[in-house]
């Protein structure tokens, strides 16, 4: 095999507006996620458009820290929530999101897209609202099953 068998092939062009656009729109489906169980729809679109964005733009999609974080921070609040610990879930949901902004901080600053994407920090806070999302609901999910076992 020659050399250039080897080598990937070059992305094509990305459409810019279209690109644009699909930030705009990560960025309101994190909005509309970051509302405790009703917005769980809306942050499955932010992920698949994230990493929609980021293989139009060549940029690398690691998220498997986000992950584990969450399942970890996940584990932390069970716990506390089954030893009676109310305020163990609220500081674990605080100490667990400031863990994700900082991965996802280094992240933005560490990538380089192959392609400009004027508005890439918008698919970054649609990814963090989405994320607080998420945790916000397994927060609420955890207080209010707390708060029917104490009536």
């Amino acid at each position: 095999m020659s050399a250039a068998a080897i080598e990937p092939l070059p992305l094509a062009p990305a459409d810019r507006v279209r690109v644009i656009h699909r930030s705009v729109r990560c960025f309101l489906f994190g909005l509309v996620g970051v509302v405790p169980c009703f917005g769980m729809g809306m942050v499955w679109l932010v992920f698949k458009l994230y990493r929609d964005i980021a293989a139009e733009t060549g940029e690398e999609v690691t998220l498997f820290p986000l992950h584990l974080t969450s399942l970890a921070g996940l584990a932390v609040a069970a716990s506390c929530f089954l030893n009676g610990l109310p305020d163990g879930v609220l500081a674990d949901f605080v100490v667990l999101l400031g863990l994700q902004f900082l991965f996802l901080r280094r992240q933005y600053l560490k990538n380089a897209p192959a392609e400009w994407n004027p508005a890439r920090h918008l698919v970054y806070w649609g990814l963090g609202l989405a994320n607080t999302g998420l945790l916000l609901t397994a927060v609420v999910v955890l207080l209010v099953i707390t708060a029917l076992n104490h009536l």
